[in-house]
């Protein structure tokens, strides 16, 4: 008892990792924790994506377009989210009631601009393929001043990460972690530019040629229209580079 109250003190909750729904939905690297390693159960288990984020929870905005009821009895709910990138599920089950209860009464109410923090979820059929989905912890409502801080952020953050990753690939080193990236993926930097160029609306979507999967299989997606129009009309002009982490992204796409 004592050791494992020792493990449950020692426990730290994971910060969420930013990133658009393309590299979310093309994540399937997963390592799990040493389940025979008892003092350890408690550990997180990672996902690394193919920008080389080590990921236990994700923090991904953007328009929530649809909402289903599957599985009957199982009372499971299915979300879609969608950003300029791309697109991914999200699925909240019967040990997410709260996060379900926020669903169900967005589905009348579509699209939205929300806020998903989660864990991702990779599933690997045994006729091959591999589905990433989000397993979500808190739903929230948010506006479109969200969402652009969020993409400007994101930018940024990415961008840092693909710069480190180049360097990785070009110099032969890196970390454990990189090394296992770069063989799992084999990336390509310019497509990850490419993500980050149709994020800010640098280039138009559908530029990247390897983007052809999301986190249910099928085609990536633009995002869809505000929920209004008046939305619309500020949506149009948040294209234009006004934030100042936009900006350092645009910088640190020229290199």
């Amino acid at each position: 008892m004592a050791e494992e109250n020792k493990s449950q003190t020692q426990y730290k909750r994971e910060p969420a990792v930013r990133l658009f729904a393309q590299e979310l939905s093309q994540t399937t690297v997963a390592v799990s924790k040493d389940q025979g390693d008892k003092a350890d159960r408690f550990a997180p288990s990672y996902s690394y994506s193919p920008t080389g984020a080590r990921i236990n929870r994700v923090f991904i905005v953007g328009t929530l377009t649809e909402i289903d009821e599957i599985g009957g009895d199982t009372n499971f709910i299915k979300g879609r989210l969608v950003d300029a990138t791309g697109a991914i599920n999200i699925m909240a089950g019967q040990y997410q009631p709260e996060v379900s209860g926020v669903l169900r009464r967005l589905a009348d109410k579509l699209p939205a601009f929300v806020a998903i923090v989660g864990k991702p979820n990779i599933y690997k059929p045994k006729d091959g393929g591999s589905y990433t989905s989000i397993r979500p912890e808190s739903v929230q409502i948010v506006d479109l001043k969200a969402v652009e801080m969020f993409t400007a952020e994101t930018a940024k953050r990415t961008i840092e990460r693909i710069s480190i990753l180049k360097k990785a690939i070009s110099d032969g080193n890196g970390s454990e972690d990189l090394k296992m990236v770069i063989a799992a993926y084999n990336p390509n930097i310019e497509d990850l530019k490419n993500m980050v160029r149709i994020a800010i609306g640098k280039i138009p979507p559908n530029t990247n040629i390897q983007t052809t999967t999301n986190g249910d299989g099928g085609g990536v997606k633009t995002q869809p229209p505000a929920p209004d129009k008046e939305v619309s009309k500020e949506a149009a002009k948040a294209e234009q580079p006004k934030d100042q982490n936009v900006i350092s992204a645009h910088t640190l796409l020229k290199d």
